[in-house]
């Protein structure tokens, strides 16, 4: 009586299929395809035993469960270099994945799409660094754009009025009328400007030196804590709201020409002198 693997060697070449096409199909190495037919088991992984034998025995069109009682036999008098494991079932054998038997084309493949996965992570990277500075080189170029547009639309606030001078006031200019009253307020002084127009003017503290300064509309300035004698010359008071110690000035705003203000601590004294052009 023959070997039951033999039996199989010979089914297999009745019916015309090679090696290669079982291999082709169920993926199991062609050494070990050689070793079922050649009785030489121990040569196949241990776990995988039984089900390479039944795949090859299906692929060839036999009785794979008589195969598996014939192996079971053939290992029963002739074992000494196989033990099946016990932790793979017949019913888990069709679940079980040959992962050892992945010939050389295939570690070729999986080799080649790794190195593939590399290059392209590569790649990846350097289109994102790329991307991420072509967004900042647009927000900085948007950003100059904006504030250039910006800048084109804020209308230049050019300077309209200029401060006079003392001897401006009295080479081009003559006293109109004067108006000294007490101040219902003891120093120190808190004065308050505020503009509704352009406003230039000088200011002179007791006998320091003559600073000019120059408030666009809409502003506001404050001098603060003013104890000795000081003067204060407006180009004009078009606009001008001044405050004293948190008291309105009614009688000097809106004057085209130049206005002197003085405010004198002791008694507490404030004097006005309203200027026009010489004729």
């Amino acid at each position: 009586m023959a070997l039951f693997y033999k039996e199989l060697k010979e089914l297999r070449d009745s019916r015309g299929i090679s090696l290669e096409e079982i291999h082709d199909r169920t993926k199991i190495n062609i050494k070990y395809l050689n070793g079922i037919e050649n009785g030489n088991f121990e040569i196949l992984p241990v776990p995988y035993v039984r089900l390479f034998l039944r795949a090859y025995t299906e692929e060839i069109g036999g009785n794979s469960q008589r195969a598996l009682e014939q192996l079971d036999s053939f290992l029963g008098t002739n074992r000494p270099h196989v033990q099946l494991s016990p932790s793979v079932s017949d019913n888990q054998e069709d679940d079980i994945i040959a992962k050892d038997e992945i010939d050389a084309d295939d570690q070729a493949f999986f080799s080649s799409s790794d190195k593939k996965l590399r290059q392209d992570m590569t790649k990846g990277g350097i289109l994102l660094i790329v991307f991420i500075f072509a967004i900042i080189v647009f927000q900085k170029i948007f950003k100059e754009d904006d504030t250039a547009m910006a800048t084109d639309n804020v209308p230049i606030l050019t300077q309209r009025v200029q401060a006079i001078s003392e001897i401006q006031l009295l080479t081009d200019f003559m006293l109109d009328k004067n108006d000294q009253r007490l101040l219902p307020v003891a120093p120190p002084f808190y004065v308050k400007l505020i503009t509704m127009d352009q406003i230039a003017f000088t200011i002179r503290l007791d006998s320091a030196d003559t600073r000019s300064k120059f408030l666009q509309a809409n502003d506001e300035y404050d001098f603060v804590g003013i104890e000795n004698k000081t003067d204060f010359l407006f180009t004009d008071t078009k606009g001008l709201s001044i405050y004293i110690n948190a008291h309105s000035l009614q009688n000097i705003s809106n004057y085209e020409h130049p206005l002197k203000l003085t405010l004198k601590p002791n008694p507490p004294t404030m004097i006005v002198q309203w200027y026009k052009p010489l004729r």
